[in-house]
């Protein structure tokens, strides 16, 4: 449950081991910090189920023949007793104070009773029958409101949808995924002993070409494979499409005066801008030539 809520919020660099310790596997940022951050009913259950463990692998190790029946009782009636010190319980719901006094001052009264005479500060006594019916009680009140904690919890994470890409991003977005399909189909397209190398050399070329491309600059590209020619070509051609396709979109808006993003109109007007000035470039070269 606690692995589910960590995964539906999309805290990776979260570990929780099986000792109920949730620890990050890197040093945060400030950011990740914050959005770490659960509430005292997710650690309050934690602890919870840290206790509950602690009193299955007792049981284990009595099973596996490593501890025999007096330990395992003398374990069990220990954790019962210093739930304080084995878990971190009472540091999300204070009230749990009065458990551990309470178990607490069943120790002491119990200890008073059995390690007397001969035996004086033995080893432990297996009584862990009040200890055990403390912890039920409260397990029994708590159960229902964490229940509850926890069900809004989970209706509240379990509605958030996978992470979309906004309007700002979309361009840089488009690009990447385009750039990522013409890498894969390189990756694909070449033997198994060509390195890393030669595809980082492909994606070079690829970049060459597009700027060659938005500078009306005609570029043969050598030294390359036919078919790896044919798929940069093939990227500049889709690519090209879609630039012109959003351009022309932009500028229509423009035009009309449209509701547009700052950063394409900005971007629209330089393109605007240099077109012009190649435009009175050329248009004087020609008008000397011809004079």
């Amino acid at each position: 449950m606690l692995n589910l809520l960590i995964h539906n919020r999309g805290l990776h660099y979260l570990h929780l081991d099986y000792n109920f310790n949730l620890k990050p596997v890197k040093t945060l940022t400030a950011k990740e910090r914050e959005e770490s951050r659960f509430g005292n009913d997710i650690h309050l259950c934690r602890e919870i189920l840290r206790l509950t463990k602690l009193i299955v692998d007792s049981h284990v190790q009595y099973r596996l023949n490593n501890v025999d029946a007096f330990q395992l009782s003398d374990g069990i009636q220990y954790i019962f007793a210093h739930v304080g010190q084995l878990t971190g319980m009472y540091r999300y719901k204070h009230k749990v104070m009065r458990q551990i006094r309470m178990c607490k001052d069943l120790k002491h009264l119990i200890y008073y009773r059995f390690n007397t005479g001969p035996v004086g500060k033995g080893p432990g006594c297996g009584f862990w029958a009040p200890g055990w019916r403390v912890w039920l009680f409260f397990m029994r009140g708590i159960t229902p409101l964490l229940e509850r904690c926890l069900g809004s919890v989970f209706s509240r994470h379990s509605k958030r949808v996978a992470k979309t890409v906004t309007e700002q991003r979309v361009e840089s977005h488009f690009d990447q995924e385009l750039r990522a399909s013409v890498m894969r189909d390189i990756a694909d397209m070449m033997p198994e002993g060509i390195t890393q190398n030669e595809a980082r050399t492909a994606l070079q070329h690829i970049s060459e070409a597009w700027r060659c491309w938005k500078a009306n600059i005609p570029r043969k590209l050598t030294g390359l494979p036919t078919p790896i020619e044919n798929m940069i070509l093939h990227y500049l051609k889709m690519k090209g499409d879609w630039w012109t396709n959003i351009a022309h979109y932009n500028r229509e808006h423009i035009h009309c005066a449209a509701t547009v993003e700052k950063t394409a109109c900005k971007k629209n007007l330089d393109q605007l801008t240099r077109l012009y000035v190649k435009g009175e470039q050329e248009r004087q070269h020609n008008f000397l030539t011809v004079h």
